[in-house]
């Protein structure tokens, strides 16, 4: 019996391995868009990121199929108090006592806001990270175990699909990669395209916001997922409109990592800095130094020497992180490749594979 998706992602989120959840679920959105814990593990998974974007947007789709999940609101309820609206939470974490009178996080909560619950007691928490204790936590079963001899036989047919599906629907095919038809824009959507105005960093034409859309789809069915993101972020910037803005997330659902063997459309570190909102998400291929290093229990974090691998040019420093324990060497410079996310308000960067002479590191 084979594993699903949904129950590798519970198991992945069990061992706090929250960015493979997300990899996991994100590209099964259209095969589970009626699943409630679909939406519920995939937004708390971008929650304990910190992707807090992500983490609404999947939140508020599993509220569209489940109004008054206890947990669900308290997840809902974490985001308002991390940006600091604590009346907003205030509600949230009455109206869960409305459905479960003795849920544990709620009742914290409220005790929390009612004594101490000032700016920057918030922000504090926010940036040591202890803002998780208001987190819910998974509530559903793990699958059971499966057999020894079950499992040889999924992974070694998982090796030889790996090793087909590039030949057959990789990068470089001549055919479409989905069908993104969902995706297009309707006639009123079209004659409505910019919101007039608030605030917005990018102020686009509704030409400029059309053809950044177009730019997006055409890079995915070429996969080149980076530089949609690009577009996508700059349409989520922009002072588009919902509907533009809401199938540019969904897309985003569709995006795949890249490993260092099929990774394109690098971003150099000056360009990042000079637009942080515009390539937030992106994926960066690096070479540097690490300095700093520090191996916590739930993984390795450095401070990044960007540019430094010949010690002749410091491009600049982003905090960076990757699961496992591997201890990197200090004075050999490295090649990570990694996903550019915020914390605290400034760029990190979450690193999926290092490689360093004679030890590439895959975590």
């Amino acid at each position: 019996m084979s594993i699903s998706v949904l129950d590798r992602a519970k198991r992945s989120f069990s061992r706090k391995r929250y960015y493979d959840v997300i990899s996991l679920l994100e590209p099964e959105v259209i095969n589970y868009r009626d699943s409630f814990i679909f939406y519920y593990i995939l937004g708390l998974s971008c929650l304990y990121t910190g992707d807090i974007g992500g983490a609404g947007s999947y939140f508020q789709r599993a509220r569209q199929i489940k109004m008054r999940d206890p947990d669900l609101l308290a997840a809902q309820a974490a985001l308002y108090l991390r940006r600091g609206n604590t009346q907003q939470a205030v509600d949230y974490y009455l109206e869960i006592l409305e459905y479960a009178p003795k849920h544990a996080i709620a009742k914290k909560a409220l005790r929390f806001l009612r004594l101490k619950a000032d700016e920057d007691t918030i922000s504090d928490l926010v940036s040591t990270g202890k803002i998780t204790r208001f987190y819910p936590r998974l509530r559903f079963g793990l699958p059971k175990a499966v057999p020894v001899a079950v499992v040889s036989v999924v992974v070694l047919s998982l090796i030889a699909w790996q090793l087909v599906v590039p030949v057959i629907a990789g990068p470089g095919t001549k055919n479409r990669r989905a069908d993104l038809s969902a995706f297009e824009l309707s006639n009123e959507e079209k004659q409505h395209l910019v919101v007039n105005g608030g605030s917005a960093r990018y102020i686009l034409t509704s030409k400029e916001i059309e053809s950044a859309w177009a730019r997006s789809r055409a890079y995915f069915q070429s996969w080149r997922d980076n530089a949609a993101q690009v577009e996508v972020n700059r349409l989520l910037n922009s002072n588009a409109s919902a509907p533009v803005k809401q199938k540019a997330r969904l897309l985003m659902s569709w995006f795949t990592a890249p490993g260092f063997d099929t990774f394109k459309d690098n971003y150099e570190y000056a360009a990042v800095m000079a637009e942080p909102s515009l390539y937030l998400d992106c994926w960066v291929r690096w070479k540097g130094m690490a300095t700093n290093l520090a191996i916590t229990q739930t993984g390795t974090n450095f401070d990044f020497l960007v540019g430094y691998d010949t010690r002749n040019r410091l491009e600049g420093i982003i905090p960076a992180t990757f699961e496992g324990g591997f201890a990197l060497d200090t004075d050999t410079p490295l090649e990570a490749l990694g996903r550019l996310y915020l914390e605290d308000g400034h760029l990190a960067l979450r690193v999926t594979a290092i490689h360093q002479t004679g030890k590439p590191v895959n975590p």
